[in-house]
């Protein structure tokens, strides 16, 4: 079972600001790199393709990236889509899973160790905690009715197996 997770609304304003202001910067390091051009040649050409690298990943995750939720036979499976290429986040064998609680728990988490939410969600958020070797980790998503009556399921099973 899988459900998909993306951004209701992109920004858009905010994200052309965003690109014009990278440009408006690229353009700045490479008018100082240019004193400095004679010496070391390449390096200008090396910033400034590092510079848009960067620039435009960050754009492309933070704004036109996707989550995956994927209940596997044993896993929970968190990925981050962008475009057609899936990236594994996360992985979670059910055994490890300590429990999941609504968004009322979320004023008194710290800081969650994983994040598979957008900013200004408008869906209900979960908070998940497991087991990481000897730690305790936390994560932040917002599954739909279906996948948490499943994955509870899921744990209700492991824990009867356990007990």
């Amino acid at each position: 079972m899988e459900q998909i997770v993306e951004r209701k609304k992109k920004p858009v304003i905010k994200i052309f600001l965003l690109i014009l202001l990278s440009v408006i910067f690229i353009d700045f390091v490479i008018f100082l790199m240019n004193k400095f051009n004679d010496k070391l040649p390449y390096t200008t050409t090396l910033i400034t393709m590092l510079l848009v690298i960067f620039c435009c990943s960050y754009i492309l995750i933070k704004y036109f990236s996707k989550y995956s939720y994927t209940l596997e036979e044993d896993h929970l499976v968190f990925h981050r889509i962008i475009g057609s290429k899936r990236f594994e986040m996360l992985r979670i064998h059910y055994s490890d899973l300590i429990r999941i609680t609504s968004n009322e728990e979320i004023y008194n988490l710290k800081k969650p160790t994983y994040k598979f939410i957008f900013d200004k969600n408008p869906d209900p958020i979960y908070i998940g905690k497991f087991k990481y070797k000897k730690d305790k980790r936390t994560f932040l998503f917002s599954p739909n009715d279906k996948l948490l009556n499943h994955l509870k399921k899921a744990m209700n099973m492991r824990s009867e197996k356990n007990g």
